[in-house]
């Protein structure tokens, strides 16, 4: 291991490590390694802090100089590794537009799809294929903000471990469970198995939000930004459901449609204490 510190930091992108933390930005090599890359003082305090397992911590020197010496003190003392890497490095490598002197390589989860079904929760979202990370890390995170079991998605859907989606996260991917599924039809099959009712979000469904009883344990499904989802998940799901709007709008974001029906859902269980 190459030593590194704050008055010695490393300046080549050719370092061994360096190569690693750059090849983390490939959503493949991120898979076989089961490692992601998370930017930023709050972001890397609350991995270090929330006991995610923290490989790494990658630094430059402006961080001594800045508000994050919390982050060096929090790696000393969980005894993880800190490569120390010039601004100018650090500028290069970061995914960020206008990086934070701090990130950290940290180790994914993989819970199985037994942790969301057994949830005390009992509300899963289901996002399949979407395609824009910013949305599925909102989604992530506004299902940790409701409460919910947690978070699954389908082979097509962008990777929750993209750059993007960890950022819009807000550090919800460190704690809410987020399951990658092989099969969409033969999980929401264990769903209704479970006793689920499965609800898939459209743009004319038969019912509102509103009045769908969200106090039993539901799976929300979200369909792709401007296809939406397919017939042939739709034709066994037990409710297809839209969500009310003037007649001036058609559609609503995707994210934000997840966040209108998953507050609807945290209204109705909230009254009911």
């Amino acid at each position: 291991m190459e030593r590194s510190s704050p008055h010695t930091p490393v300046t080549s992108r050719d370092n061994r490590q360096v190569k690693h933390l750059v090849s983390l930005s490939d959503p493949q090599v991120r898979k076989r390694e089961k490692l992601f890359v998370v930017e930023g003082v709050k972001m890397v305090e609350e991995a270090l802090r929330d006991r995610a397992k923290v490989k790494q911590v990658v630094s430059s020197p402006s961080l001594t100089r800045h508000h994050g010496k919390g982050v060096i003190k929090e790696a000393e003392q969980s005894g993880v590794d800190m490569l120390w890497i010039s601004d100018r490095l650090m500028d290069s490598v970061a995914e960020s537009k206008t990086p934070q002197p701090v990130l950290a390589v940290v180790e994914m989860r993989e819970p199985s799809e037994e942790a969301l079904l057994d949830h005390p929760a009992r509300l899963i979202v289901v996002c399949h294929q979407l395609q824009d990370p910013g949305n599925l890390g909102t989604i992530i995170r506004t299902a940790e903000a409701v409460g919910a079991s947690g978070v699954a998605v389908t082979p097509k859907t962008v990777d929750a471990y993209n750059p993007k989606a960890v950022r819009a996260s807000m550090g919800s991917i460190l704690r809410l469970p987020v399951v990658r599924l092989n099969d969409i039809e033969l999980f929401l099959g264990k769903c209704i198995k479970k006793g689920f009712q499965t609800t898939a979000l459209v743009l004319s469904g038969p019912t509102t939000h509103f009045s769908l009883d969200l106090m039993k344990p539901t799976a929300i499904i979200l369909g792709q930004e401007g296809s939406g989802l397919e017939e042939r998940l739709l034709k066994d799901v037990s409710h297809r459901v839209r969500i009310p709007m003037a007649e001036t709008i058609d559609s609503l974001n995707v994210a934000t449609s997840a966040a209108v029906i998953l507050y609807e859902a945290l209204r109705q269980r909230s009254q009911a204490k």
